[in-house]
């Protein structure tokens, strides 16, 4: 009991703790390359800072194929490393990708996958900013992403 009360008092301090990032929202609009596949892709990404230097990152893909369609979904968790012009972040998470096929008796094909990775916030001004981003996804899908988006820091 003791231990739960510890934990609920440290997660409690680290929330009412402030700095530059908490609370933060920006709006990120990307495109995305993954390696295996070539297909081109529209990202539309949120970010949410909870905690300093942690951010929950949902975002959004549309993927471009030949035929049929294609899109993925993440949320992945960052961590910035460095809180100057160029912000550098690690990422963990999970990813959803789901492929439909046009003219192939398969129909669909799903995966699930976990994405590891590492990116940059590089702010031109208080407004604008260019998210250069690396994502490998091991399991599932097996893939490496390139991403490189416009940010808009929101507040």
């Amino acid at each position: 009991m003791k231990k739960i009360f510890i934990i609920i008092i440290l997660v409690l301090s680290s929330l009412e703790s402030f700095a530059q990032y908490k609370e933060q929202w920006r709006a990120i609009h990307a495109y995305e390359v993954p390696m295996t596949t070539g297909f081109f892709g529209m990202n539309f990404t949120a970010e949410y800072f909870p905690l300093n230097y942690f951010s929950i990152v949902p975002s959004y893909t549309i993927f471009l194929p030949a035929t049929g369609k294609a899109s993925g979904f993440d949320l992945n968790f960052r961590y910035y490393f460095t809180e100057k012009e160029k912000q550098w972040y690690g990422l963990l998470g999970y990813g959803y990708y789901l492929r439909r096929f046009e003219f192939n008796p398969e129909g669909k094909r799903s995966f699930n996958s976990i994405n590891i990775g590492a990116g940059g916030m590089i702010k031109l001004n208080e407004e604008l900013g260019l998210n250069p981003e690396i994502r490998y996804q091991p399991m599932g899908r097996n893939d490496l992403m390139f991403k490189l988006g416009v940010v808009y820091f929101i507040n």
